[in-house]
C-alpha cells in the first residue's frame, strides 16, 4: 500500500473512538444490568482458600483474574473503562494476528467484528469478564504461536494448548482451531527446501502434528476431568465458553465462532493483494462505514431497556431510593410482576400506597408478593418485602437460601443482607462470620469496619438500631405462609398493632383481591390504631364500593366519614360506567378520567389474565 502510516493512524483512531463509545454505552445504557449485576453476584477476596476455589476448575486462573477485575465494577466509571479496554484488546489482538499474513489495513473492519460481538455479549447475565479474558488469552497465545518458526512451533503448539487449557479452560479449543487453520493454510514446504525428500518430510511432519493436536484437544480435557477436576464433562471441555453457559446468547456464540471463520477468510483473501490496490479513501471510507454499522447493529440487538430498568429498580430498592423506583415503575413498558412488586414496596415505604397505588399498573396480589421459587432471584426478591416489613428472621432466611442458590460463589448482595440481619438479631457469632468475608475484600473493607462498629453498639445496647434499616418487629410464629401472605400480615399486626406498613399491605392485599368485605373488617379492627389525618383516598374508594354493594345506610358514613368530594366523584363514575357499556369512545373516556381509581380496578382489571401475560421469566 502506498502509505502504510496513514492506514495505521486511521485504524488506531477508529479503535480509540470505538473504545470511548463502548465505555459510554456501558456506563450510560447498561450501568445496572452489566456493572451492578455482575459486581453484586460475586465477592472477590484476597485469601488462599478463595484462589483455590477457582483453581479447582478448568480455566481457574482466568476466572480468578476476571473476578478481580469485576470487583471494580463497584465504581461504574472504572467498570465501564475495564469493559471498553477488553473490547479494544480483542480488536488489537485479532488485528495483529491478521496482520501477520497480510496488511489487514485493506479490510480493517474485520478485527472490529469480534470486538463488537464481545461488547454485545456483556449484556448476557452469564457472560462475565472471566469469559472475555479466556478469549483474549486464546488470541494472545495464538499470536505467540505464529511468531515461532519450525520445527519448534510444532512442540510449542502442544505445550501452548495444555497451558492455555489450565489457564483459560475451553478457550484452548479456540486456540486449537486457529492453529489448525494456520497450519493448513501454510505452504507445504518452504522455498529453501526444494528437494523432494525434504518436501515429503515437511508434509508428513505437518499432518502428524495436526493429528497430535486433534488428539491432545480431545483427550486432555477428558484426562483432566478424570484426574484433576470434579466438574461435569461438558464444563471440562467448554469452561468459560458459551457452550457452558446456562442461557448463551446468539452474540456470545457468534463471537467464538467468528474468530476462526474470519481468520480463515482473511488467510484466503490476504494472498490476493492485487485486488486491493485502490486509492486510500476508497479503502478507508467503506471500512469506517462497515465498522460503524457493525457496532450499531451489535449494540442495538444487545441492549434491552426493560432489563436495564429492572436491574436499576433492584439497585434503587436495595439502597432505599424510592422516587426513582416509582418513576421506573410507571414508565416500565410491559406487564412484569417484579416491576410491580418493587413499585409497591416503594409506594409503601414512601407512605403513598393508600393514596396512589392504583395510579400505577397493578396485576393483583402477584404484584404484592412473589411466588416462592427455588431460583436465586426469586428467593432474593421474595425476602425484600419481609425485610421492609421488619420480619428480620424471614428476610434472613430468604437471603440465606439465595446465597446457597447462587451458582457462582458467596456474593456481595446476600452477604451484606446477612450481616445486617445478624446484627439486628444480636447474633454476634454469625455477624463475625459473615464480616470475615468482607475483611478480605478490597471495595467492601470500609463498609465492614462500619458494620463492626454497629455490631459493638448493638451488643452493648439492646435498644440500638442501625440507621436507615427497617425496624425489626416481633411476631408470634416463625412459620411464613407463602401461599397465604395475608395470614402472615395478620399475625404481624396482631403482635404489633401499631405497625402501619403491615396494615397498609394487608389493606392492599384485600383490595387487590377485590374483597371489600375484608377491607371493611380490616378497617374496623385496625384503622383506629393509626393517626391518619383523613381516610386515605383508596380506602375511601373501597368503602364507597362496600356501601354501595351492601346497601348500607347513612350511618355508615357517620362511622367512616368519606369525604364529599370522593362520594360525588363516585356518583360521576357510576354515570360514566353506565355510559361506557354502549360505546367504546365512552369506555376510553372512562379510563382517562377514572383509570387511576380503585373503582376502575375492581370493574375492569382481571388479575388472572394479567398474570398469564406477565413476563415471569424476567425474575
Amino acid at each position: 500500500m502506498s502509505n502504510p502510516r496513514l492506514y495505521s493512524l486511521v485504524i488506531y483512531f477508529t479503535l480509540a473512538l470505538f473504545a470511548v463509545f463502548a465505555a459510554l454505552w456501558v456506563y450510560g445504557c447498561n450501568r445496572y444490568c452489566i456493572l451492578f449485576y455482575h459486581e453484586q453476584m460475586q465477592l472477590f477476596r484476597f485469601d488462599g482458600l478463595y484462589l483455590r476455589s477457582y483453581l479447582g476448575r478448568p480455566g481457574g486462573l482466568s476466572g480468578y483474574l476476571g473476578s478481580f477485575l469485576t470487583q471494580f465494577y463497584f465504581y461504574p466509571v472504572a467498570g465501564s473503562m475495564i469493559i471498553a479496554g477488553a473490547t479494544a484488546a480483542a480488536c488489537l489482538l485479532f488485528y495483529s494476528v491478521c496482520r501477520a499474513c497480510g496488511n489487514i489495513g485493506r479490510l480493517f473492519f474485520i478485527p472490529f467484528i469480534p470486538a463488537v460481538l464481545l461488547l454485545g455479549s456483556f449484556t448476557n447475565a452469564h457472560f462475565n469478564m472471566s469469559a472475555a479474558l479466556g478469549l483474549l488469552l486464546a488470541l494472545a497465545g495464538f499470536k505467540q504461536y505464529i511468531s515461532i518458526s519450525l520445527p519448534g512451533r510444532y512442540f510449542a503448539g502442544l505445550i501452548l494448548f495444555a497451558i492455555l487449557y489450565l489457564i483459560a479452560g475451553g478457550n484452548a479449543l479456540l486456540l486449537s482451531a486457529l492453529m489448525f487453520i494456520f497450519e493448513l493454510s501454510q505452504p507445504l514446504s518452504p522455498p529453501c527446501c526444494p528437494r523432494r525428500g525434504n518436501r515429503r518430510w515437511s508434509v508428513g511432519s505437518k499432518y502428524l502434528y495436526l493429528l497430535a493436536l486433534i488428539a491432545v484437544s480431545v483427550w486432555l480435557p477428558r484426562v483432566a476431568w478424570r484426574t484433576i477436576y470434579t466438574v461435569p464433562l461438558r464444563e471440562a471441555y467448554f469452561a468459560l465458553t458459551p457452550w457452558d453457559f446456562f442461557f448463551p446468547t446468539i452474540a456470545s456464540k457468534a463471537l467464538w465462532l467468528s474468530l476462526p471463520a474470519l481468520y480463515l477468510i482473511w488467510r484466503l483473501v490476504a494472498g490476493k493483494p492485487g485486488r486491493w490496490e485502490l486509492a486510500p479513501w476508497k479503502i478507508l471510507v467503506p471500512n469506517c462505514i462497515l465498522a460503524v454499522m457493525a457496532t450499531a447493529c451489535a449494540v442495538h440487538s444487545a441492549y434491552s431497556n426493560r432489563e436495564e430498568m429492572l436491574a436499576r429498580m433492584t439497585c434503587e430498592v436495595q439502597h432505599g431510593n424510592w422516587k426513582p423506583v416509582m418513576a421506573l415503575g410507571k414508565a416500565y413498558p410491559a406487564r412484569n410482576r417484579l416491576a410491580c412488586y418493587f413499585t409497591n414496596i416503594a409506594l409503601a415505604e414512601s407512605g403513598q400506597m393508600p393514596y396512589r397505588m392504583f395510579q400505577y399498573r397493578q396485576i393483583g396480589v402477584a404484584g404484592l408478593f412473589l411466588d416462592r421459587q427455588l431460583t436465586y432471584f426469586s428467593l432474593w426478591c421474595l425476602g425484600e418485602v419481609y425485610y421492609r416489613l421488619g420480619m428480620i428472621p424471614e428476610a434472613e432466611h430468604c437471603a440465606f437460601e439465595a446465597l446457597v442458590s447462587n451458582p457462582k460463589e458467596p456474593n456481595a448482595q446476600t452477604m451484606c443482607r446477612l450481616v445486617i440481619t445478624s446484627i439486628e438479631r444480636r447474633d454476634s457469632a454469625a455477624a463475625h462470620k459473615y464480616l470475615g468475608y468482607f475483611d478480605r475484600s478490597l471495595v467492601y473493607r470500609k463498609w465492614a469496619t462500619r458494620q463492626r462498629a454497629n455490631l459493638a453498639s448493638a451488643m452493648a445496647d439492646s435498644t440500638f438500631h442501625i440507621p436507615g434499616i427497617p425496624t425489626p418487629r416481633r411476631y408470634s410464629d416463625f412459620f411464613i405462609h407463602y401461599q397465604y401472605p395475608d395470614r402472615s400480615l395478620l399475625m404481624l399486626l396482631q403482635s404489633n398493632p401499631g405497625h402501619r406498613l403491615a396494615f397498609e399491605y394487608l389493606m392492599a392485599y384485600y383490595m387487590l383481591q377485590k374483597d371489600v368485605e375484608q377491607v371493611k373488617w380490616c378497617m374496623d379492627r385496625f384503622y383506629g390504631n393509626f393517626d391518619y389525618p383523613d381516610i386515605p383516598t383508596h380506602y375511601e374508594e373501597a368503602l364507597t364500593v362496600y356501601h354501595n354493594s351492601m346497601r348500607a345506610g347513612d350511618e355508615f358514613y357517620a362511622q367512616y366519614p368519606v369525604s364529599r368530594a370522593t362520594r360525588e366523584r363516585f356518583a360521576r363514575y357510576v354515570q360514566a360506567f353506565k355510559a361506557a357499556q354502549s360505546s367504546q369512545r365512552n369506555m376510553e373516556q372512562l379510563k382517562k378520567q377514572f383509570g387511576n381509581t380503585y373503582w376502575y380496578y375492581i370493574h375492569f382489571i382481571k388479575p388472572a389474565i394479567l398474570q398469564e401475560e406477565d413476563e415471569k421469566n424476567r425474575y
